[in-house]
């Protein structure tokens, strides 16, 4: 029986954008299908969810700093109400039925804020890169040895591309710190105690066509899910 994805409706688009689609190749690579999850009703999307294998946490908007006790900031996006009420109960209910989550830039930002840890609001003061479309490779990621993600990747250094200016502050509690970019971000977190819960900062569903290691993540995260 095929793996079946849940991932939370970005937009009120019905068709996927080409960002969207992205998601949905490299799921398909791995053998996955996706399940769009509507959110206009958290406590239904959370039983619409749970029928699938797995959650993917993707990429988008500003989550609102209230999850993590801070007033938002100017440089800090409208928050998108419907996944910030939606997205940490969704979270909560895979990890409390040991169903595997892996969250992309948004998304590893939304486990560490629901989970205890707080956020950056904006880190262009720290120079780590102008926000541009930087789709493609720009910058290298040190792998913790040891972590789950070093063993799905299987190299300390990865080149990846960066499209964020929120990022990961203090880590939650139960969770791993598996990466870091050369200037010190934050670029990955895992929950060493979940049967899968991985965040990466940086989107390899641009990459994932090309390279090996980044579609890897996916395939680790559907095999998790399969079992």
């Amino acid at each position: 029986m095929r793996v079946v994805i849940a991932m939370p409706r970005m937009s009120t688009d019905p068709e996927p954008t080409v960002a969207q689609s992205k998601y949905i190749e490299s799921l398909a690579r791995a053998g996955a299908g996706m399940h769009w999850v509507e959110l206009s009703d958290p406590e239904q999307a959370v039983q619409d969810a749970l029928t699938c294998d797995g959650l993917l946490l993707p990429g988008g908007g500003d989550m609102d700093p209230k999850f993590y006790g801070q007033a938002r900031i100017p440089a800090c996006g409208e928050p998108n109400l419907l996944r910030d009420a939606a997205e940490p109960l969704l979270l909560r209910a895979f990890l409390a039925a040991d169903k595997p989550v892996l969250g992309i830039c948004r998304g590893i930002q939304v486990m560490n804020a629901v989970l205890g840890g707080d956020l950056y609001q904006d880190i262009k003061p720290f120079e780590h890169l102008p926000h541009n479309d930087h789709w493609t490779k720009v910058h290298t990621v040190t792998v913790r040895r040891g972590t789950l993600l070093s063993r799905i990747l299987g190299q300390d250094t990865v080149l990846v591309n960066s499209q964020h200016h929120q990022a990961v502050d203090r880590v939650a509690p139960g969770f791993t710190l598996a990466a870091l970019s050369e200037d010190g971000i934050v670029e990955a977190i895992e929950k060493p105690d979940a049967r899968f819960c991985l965040g990466v900062q940086w989107h390899p569903e641009w990459l994932s066509d090309a390279d090996p290691a980044m579609q890897g993540l996916f395939d680790a995260f559907v095999n998790a899910c399969s079992k």
